[in-house]
């Protein structure tokens, strides 16, 4: 919480500066970097178990207050982006459903987020655990980016 409400303003106000200049990213595209910003948050964690000799050495907190700050600045580009982008293309009888959906998509990511932390003990290298979580989070990165000219497009339409 402590980062959601310092950083809040900071984007907001980072994002208005970007829109007096006409360069303000679109909502998918703010999406797309907040996958991205997400994904680097992982890197933070793999740079945490490398200086800590793979948990042989006490790691300092600060590694993982780290982390939190890189992916609660991926999340307020992610989730309030998606939920205006759901909000705007749905349509208007149907919107309340679709936020449904959104909904249904955010508990089935925390669903196979539990299912891929309930094999943390599997990982003799724990750098690795958090390897894959960079790999599947840019996985959706790259599927983003490569959907940005088409939802970009969709969005002018409406």
């Amino acid at each position: 919480p402590f980062f959601v409400v310092v950083l809040t303003p900071l984007i907001i106000a980072f994002f208005a500066f970007m829109r007096k200049r006409n360069k303000e990213p679109t909502t998918a595209s703010k999406i797309a970097y907040g996958l991205l910003i997400s994904a680097l948050s992982t890197l933070v964690m793999v740079l945490a178990v490398t200086m800590s000799d793979n948990g042989m050495q006490k790691a300092s907190a600060w590694w993982l207050i780290g982390s939190y700050g890189v992916v609660t600045v991926g999340e307020l580009l992610l989730s309030p982006m998606g939920l205006s982008m759901v909000s705007k293309l749905s349509p208007v009888r149907l919107t309340a459903l679709m936020m449904g959906g959104w909904s249904l998509a955010t508990s089935i990511g925390n669903k196979l987020s539990g299912v891929l932390a309930k094999n943390w003990d599997k990982f003799d290298n724990k750098a690795n655990y958090f390897w894959l979580n960079f790999g599947l989070l840019m996985i959706a990165t790259i599927i983003m980016f490569v959907l940005l000219k088409r939802l970009n497009r969709v969005f002018k339409e409406q």
